[in-house]
């Protein structure tokens, strides 16, 4: 019974939608209230009853939406919507023989709804807009032939064709030519990057110089921009905590005002009080008041490369107490650089020589960061190695000249005793010893971006009381280096990720707690957190949505005081919806049952209340804080238009 109620209602659904230009139910209730009361008006005011019986049909009619609204609503829904109202002062004014009256509080009211969601809609056509690119099709090289196929059916292998100057389709690797890309849709970085053949290439990144072969490296449905575009529009259609509650009271005020009427009419027996009480107190704007704050919210974060699910993690962090670091890859650079050479046992060139050596056999970071030191001081012939071994997590070791070099964290060379000496130094140092004897230390440092000094002060500007720094670094001066340079208010070191998510859990009995990390190895902890907010989303995007409530798409932590800038203005935009809609139902009730209003008047109040509430919500995916910002949007916006008014009118008078 229920699918075949649905079916029908959809059906109607359907053709009222095709009765109605640009399919837009709001709008064909406002044209056909407009016309109810442009006849009944003319009868008003000519005495003519041939404009009443025209106009008739389109009362009607306009009822018969708004009661078809109702019914969608209370059948499928199972819940009361604003439209009881609306029916309910129509039907009143009807009875009343005031029609006019009824019309005009369809129309206005009408408006106020077509204006609202036509800017929540349009909101939501430029969220959309960003993610519009995932819908692409990819150039496919196969058998010496080129196919457009959509690129969510390209496979993980295919050769694609990307032209100069188009979006990369997929997610892949460079197999044939070289090029400049512009990644700042992905990461927000700047300038445009040089490709060369085997670099990974991001979709939605832009190839601007030349073209290009790449090779998919994954199925087009699991690039980034699909997964991207899948989860904005989750995003968008998720409800809040905040939004459900909001909808749950708007139930109560829509059944409590109708209550509030009806007592009304038996105790004055006036209907037109009744029918001014139904029109001021119709709860659209307290409905609007936060989902369009949400949908701003996550526009304009996707609009800045945050990638929120849904408005919750947003309007959260506000109340964030604890904010908590990962060290490597998301304050620092997860490239190690040699900061000091301490020789001991040999001069500096020499410890250096030993450890380059060595390292040539290798390849991870800390035999990078020791090469490239030992190029930038003009060594580059090294000693001859042999037996050469990698102890994972502890060091290297091999033979140099027939003597037995070891390369180490402290731990590692105390551990088959050999003597470490006590030296200060900041960083990580990388013990050098020969044959049991200690040549030296090389001290290494991750390299922190650029921003992040005082980082933690910014965030505590922003509300948040606590900022700490969490890593898996053996050696506690590297993470107090770290934390003393971004300000923060404590460090661990030596975190494994079950340590920071059990650290998380922890601190959550004090307060709300943040988790900023990579997405990958700290992915437990960002779970665990009241909000997890993964820094370069980009590189495992699908890795980083499942373990993230946000994700950075770039590199940037900095991008942290972005989230929470928006947040706090998300709390102060909500607080100002609601304490308006309140006030506004609350005096404009006191007003109708006084006698102060009447429909018509009380519905054009209403108007303004809805446009009200949406429009203030949308300066936040605007970016208008003050009204400063607002004047000069319109002074930028008048220039454009002068501009292009004198340019059209030098281009008619050389045509003259």
């Amino acid at each position: 019974m229920d699918t075949q109620l649905t079916t029908l209602l959809q059906q109607l659904d359907r053709r009222i939608l095709s009765l109605s230009p640009q399919r837009d139910v709001f709008l064909l209730r406002l044209i056909v209230a407009l016309l109810a009361v442009i006849f009944l008006a003319m009868d008003a005011l000519y005495g003519m009853p041939f404009f009443y019986w025209l106009g008739l049909p389109f009362y009607l009619f306009c009822l018969a939406l708004y009661v078809q609204g109702l019914v969608k609503s209370l059948l499928i829904l199972r819940q009361v919507s604003a439209e009881l109202l609306i029916v309910l002062v129509m039907t009143v004014t009807l009875i009343d023989g005031k029609p006019l009256s009824g019309a005009m509080v369809a129309w206005f009211i009408g408006l106020g709804l077509y204006i609202s969601f036509t800017i929540i809609r349009r909101n939501r056509e430029k969220i959309e807009s960003l993610v519009k690119q995932a819908k692409r099709t990819a150039l496919v090289l196969a058998g010496g032939e080129i196919r457009e196929i959509p690129a969510e059916e390209v496979k993980q292998g295919d050769v694609l064709i990307v032209p100069r100057g188009t979006a990369v389709p997929v997610d892949g690797s460079i197999a044939e030519g070289k090029s400049s890309i512009d990644e700042s849709f992905v990461t927000g970085e700047p300038f445009p990057i040089h490709k060369v053949p085997g670099d990974e290439v991001t979709s939605g990144t832009l190839n601007l110089s030349a073209p290009l072969q790449i090779r998919a490296t994954r199925n087009g449905d699991a690039s980034f921009l699909a997964l991207i575009a899948g989860e904005i529009e989750k995003s968008l259609q998720k409800k809040s905590t905040l939004q459900q509650r909001a909808d749950k009271i708007v139930q109560y005020l829509i059944l409590g005002v109708t209550g509030y009427a009806f007592l009304l009419f038996f105790v004055t027996g006036s209907l037109d009080l009744m029918a001014t009480a139904l029109s001021v107190m119709c709860p659209c704007a307290w409905a609007l008041a936060t989902p369009t704050v949400f949908a701003s919210g996550i526009g304009r974060s996707a609009r800045l490369n945050i990638l929120a699910r849904g408005g919750e993690p947003l309007d959260i962090m506000h109340e964030i107490d604890t904010v908590i670091l990962d060290k490597t890859g998301t304050v620092t650079l997860a490239e190690p650089r040699v900061s000091r050479v301490i020789p001991i046992g040999a001069d500096e060139r020499e410890l250096i020589e030993i450890a380059a050596s060595v390292e040539t056999r290798f390849s991870h970071p800390l035999a990078r960061a020791i090469l490239n030191f030992a190029r930038n001081q003009d060594i580059t012939r090294f000693k001859p190695v042999s037996d050469a071994e990698d102890l994972p997590g502890r060091g290297v070791k091999a033979r140099l000249e027939d003597r037995e070099v070891l390369i180490g964290s402290p731990e590692t060379l105390e551990a088959l005793g050999i003597e470490i000496p006590d030296l200060e130094y900041s960083g990580r140092a990388i013990w050098v010893a020969m044959n049991r004897e200690v040549k030296g230390a090389i001290v290494v440092q991750d390299v922190m971006r650029a921003e992040m000094t005082n980082l933690g002060q910014a965030i505590r500007e922003l509300g948040v009381k606590r900022v700490l720094v969490a890593t898996g670094d053996h050696e506690e001066s590297e993470a107090r280096r770290v934390a003393d340079l971004i300000g923060a208010d404590g460090y661990y070191f030596n975190f494994k990720p079950d340590d920071k998510a059990a650290l998380v859990k922890e601190l959550q009995s004090s307060g709300k707690v943040a988790m900023v990390g990579d997405g990958v190895n700290d992915a437990p902890a960002l779970a665990a957190a009241d909000v997890g907010i993964a820094i370069g989303g980009h590189k495992n995007v699908a890795l980083a949505i499942a373990s993230s409530d946000i994700v950075i798409l770039g590199d940037d932590a900095g991008d942290l005081l972005t989230v929470l800038d928006i947040s706090r203005k998300m709390a102060e935009i909500t607080k100002q919806n609601y304490a308006w809609a309140m006030s506004f139902n609350t005096v404009g009730l006191a007003l109708a049952t006084f006698g102060f209003l009447n429909p018509v008047l009380a519905a054009f109040l209403h108007h303004i209340s809805s446009v009200f509430v949406v429009a203030n919500a949308a300066r936040l995916y605007a970016g208008i804080n003050t009204a400063a910002d607002l004047m000069d949007r319109v002074m930028t916006g008048l220039n454009r238009w002068q501009s292009q008014v004198s340019r059209f009118l030098t281009h008619r008078g050389q045509e003259a």
